[in-house]
């Protein structure tokens, strides 16, 4: 895979439904052992003078920024024609990304510590954030996201 230019955003959805035939869709239930800190897309990212007919030995780029932080992660519980969906959510700013994770379930935000419940087989779209504080367009995305106050609370607590 070669990636030309890396989004402020990286999204990863997981192939978590198999198609069986026109009747059976089966919900796919393998543990996908992904990164919560530090995924380097640096392998992935084409260099400006490399094109498909040179070999790619100076392929990689290390000027642009490659490396992200897991910030968020939708989980779905059940089969495909009905289930459940869950969030793990850590707090993130101009300046960096909190350690620790929160798990929002329907009208509940429980505090679940540095993580270690994140990886999981349920989990189906993976949100990343690049780790660059000199990259102008990410601080005009994050000043995009509306800022509440406090700890949510239209929400209760676990």
């Amino acid at each position: 895979m070669e990636l030309w230019r890396l989004p402020n955003i990286l999204v990863v959805q997981l192939k978590r439904f198999e198609f069986k035939n026109v009747l059976r869709r089966d919900k796919l239930e393998t543990l996908v052992n992904f990164s919560l800190d530090g995924l380097d897309m640096g392998a992935h990212c084409g260099h400006p003078s490399s094109n498909y007919n040179q070999p790619h030995d100076d392929f990689v780029d290390d000027s642009v920024p490659a490396m992200y932080d897991l910030f968020a992660v939708v989980n779905h519980y059940g089969r495909m024609g009905f289930g459940h969906y869950t969030a793990f959510v850590r707090n993130w700013d101009e300046q960096e990304i909190s350690p620790d994770w929160r798990l929002f379930d329907d009208s509940m935000v429980c505090d679940v510590g540095q993580g270690d419940s994140v990886v999981s087989s349920a989990a189906y779209v993976l949100f990343y954030l690049i780790l660059s504080s000199s990259n102008l367009e990410l601080e005009e995305c994050i000043a995009s996201v509306p800022q509440r106050s406090g700890n949510y609370p239209w929400l209760p607590l676990c």
